[in-house]
């Protein structure tokens, strides 16, 4: 696991399109303004979350992972394999 997937859950729960992200600082600000929070810390505190969150089987390779999933299409945004 990645910050990308980090990025990508941040990016959905603020909705920040793909061009706002072309530009590098704008997702950590918008976070950081948005949660108060600096943004490794964030993703320190999502990863730890995510050990708490639902098993989900993916579908096309029937892994299982500890996910948190999109409210807008079928995808794990942020992931990670149960051992």
């Amino acid at each position: 696991m990645d910050t990308f997937d980090f990025e990508e859950l941040v990016a959905e729960i603020l909705n920040i399109t793909d061009e706002q992200r072309e530009d590098d600082d704008y997702l950590p600000s918008r976070f950081e303004e948005h949660f108060q929070m600096d943004f490794e810390a964030g993703y320190e505190l999502a990863k730890a979350l995510l050990l708490h969150t639902p098993k989900v089987r993916a579908a096309l390779t029937g892994g299982v992972f500890n996910a948190f999933l999109s409210r807008k299409s079928p995808v794990m945004l942020m992931k990670q394999e149960v051992q």
